[in-house]
């Protein structure tokens, strides 16, 4: 029977193999070599430190505020619920306060040029010692376009999209900025009129005069079919000439106001032809030829009107339009159809040097140069036709002179709301724009235009900067020689040249102005 020393030596080698399997044996080969206690805790008391040493450096690394953060050169937001505030000076205390403010646009306009947006715990903010009233300017943008996009020009078109019954109360009209993916649907062949392709449009009717009617070519050229003074009856059968029996299309008259004025659509007139045959000095190998007004064509290509003593070069259109004329009859007699008479090799070799091309081209520069195709691309014969007519605005140079184009379809360019009372721009799109006349030498006013759809003006604010206007409660923005183009971010940006015929078109949101930016909303 075991003793009790024994027992005793029994029970402290079993405690002591226990205690080796929680705290690993040290490998010394030994079943009862334990490590000391000592060993085993130092090792969590200096990961326990580090992990504390780590957590007050990310305290610093990553503090409630960060250092200077209310020096009135930033843009302040709650961390976790994204308010916007801004810290000015009280111009009757001179301390600090603490204001929410509106949107970021005006959130930039009452902090210097580039300020920096710094996240501050909502808990610091709410603890501020002075807080101010909310200040801004109502729906002015939130999001504004980075100068690199701010700066680059875009696609500015305006849709008329006719209505069932082709009147002026059913027409609706859209406004689009476009980029990209959108701007390229403004290009697509079979979209974007070709040359040779054109619409026929109608101005509405006043109570003083009947609308014009109009031939709008694939340049950006409206050009009026007739004279003011012209009857009902000519005019139509003028038209007709060009577009057979197609109807003309609704178009609004602020649609019609951005295209360019282009010659005006008439029967060409033949210097020296006075209204009956008048032979011409011209030996030409037909006789019949010899007379002034007959159109004649040399291979094809090239076209001229017999004059009195010379040749005038004139277009494929003049070609066909002196053929659908009046005089026509007396020049052809009763024929169905005008052709111009083929010139020989060697009429052409002889009158060459006396051809006139001046006269008659070059003042109807502007006039469309194809022969009609006898229907406009937007009323079709079987009453179908591309009805989604846009006027779009490429780019305008120094000298105000525009480069223009024009787009039918059945669709509008992009999707838009029904009902919708701002441009569609395209999403992360914007433009700082001057809406002018004249090109760089005119005068007109600067605006951002954001993705809201609507334009705001950029107001230039004196050289002193937002000041209060001494109402009790109205706050200092930073006093800085800067005006709203600058405050914005946008100082280095040459704004891009609009016509105001355009401009116009785009609703017009608040006035972005660094003075009533810093007006409190309870004021």
């Amino acid at each position: 029977m075991a003793s009790r020393r024994d027992e005793l030596n029994a029970y402290t080698f079993a405690r002591k193999r226990m205690v080796g399997a929680f705290l690993q044996p040290s490998g010394g080969g030994n079943d009862e070599d334990a490590p000391r206690p000592v060993k085993a805790v130092l090792p969590s008391v200096v990961v326990a430190a580090v992990l504390v040493a780590g957590f007050g450096m990310l305290g610093v690394v990553s503090p409630t505020a960060p250092q200077g953060w209310d020096d009135t050169k930033n843009i302040i937001q709650g961390r976790d619920s994204t308010t916007r505030y801004v810290v000015l000076v009280d111009p009757v205390t001179k301390e600090k306060q603490l204001h929410q403010v509106l949107n970021m646009a005006s959130a930039r306009l009452v902090t210097p040029a580039n300020a920096k947006i710094v996240i501050v715990a909502d808990n610091v903010l709410d603890a501020y010692k002075n807080h101010g009233p909310t200040i801004g300017i109502p729906y002015a943008p939130d999001k504004l376009p980075t100068p690199d996009v701010a700066a680059a020009a875009k696609k500015w078109s305006v849709c008329d999209k006719a209505g069932s019954d082709n009147t002026q109360a059913t027409i609706n009209q859209s406004v689009f900025v476009t980029v990209d993916k959108e701007a390229a649907q403004l290009e697509k062949p079979g979209k974007k009129l070709a040359a040779g392709e054109w619409l026929f449009v109608a101005e509405p009717d006043t109570t003083a005069n009947r609308g014009a009617w109009y031939l709008v070519d694939s340049g950006g050229f409206k050009h009026a079919i007739g004279r003011v003074d012209t009857s009902a009856g000519d005019r139509l059968a003028l038209a007709g000439a060009v577009f057979g029996a197609a109807k003309p299309q609704q178009v609004t008259k602020e649609w019609l106001d951005t295209l360019k004025d282009g010659e005006r659509i008439d029967y060409p007139v033949v210097p020296g032809y006075t209204g009956r045959k008048v032979a011409s000095s011209l030996k030409l190998t037909n006789p019949d030829d010899q007379y002034v007004g007959r159109v004649l064509t040399y291979q094809g290509t090239s076209f001229y009107a017999v004059g009195k003593d010379q040749l005038f070069e004139i277009s494929p259109f003049q070609a066909y339009m002196i053929g659908k004329s009046p005089a026509a009859a007396v020049l052809y007699g009763d024929v169905p159809e005008v052709k111009p008479a083929q010139l020989s090799q060697t009429d052409y070799g002889k009158y060459a040097s006396q051809v006139d091309s001046q006269t008659m081209l070059k003042p109807k520069g502007d006039l469309p140069r194809e022969k009609p195709s006898g229907h406009p691309v937007n009323v079709l014969a079987d009453g179908q036709g591309r009805t989604v007519l846009c006027s779009t605005f490429e780019s305008m140079d120094d000298s105000g002179n525009t480069a223009q184009s024009v787009f039918a379809d059945a669709q509008y360019p992009a999707e838009v709301a029904s009902g919708s009372s701002s441009a569609h721009v395209s999403p992360g799109a914007g433009l700082v724009f001057r809406a002018s006349e004249g090109g760089q030498n005119g005068s007109g006013s600067n605006f951002l235009l954001t993705e809201t759809g609507l334009r705001y003006q950029l107001k230039a604010n004196t050289a002193d900067g937002a000041k209060s206007t001494g109402t009790t409660g109205q706050q200092q923005a930073p006093q800085q020689g800067d005006g709203a183009q600058a405050r914005l971010g946008y100082d280095k940006i040459q704004p891009v040249m609009v016509p105001n015929a355009w401009a116009a078109l785009v609703p017009a949101g608040p006035v972005l102005d660094v003075n009533a930016a810093a007006k409190p909303q309870n004021y």
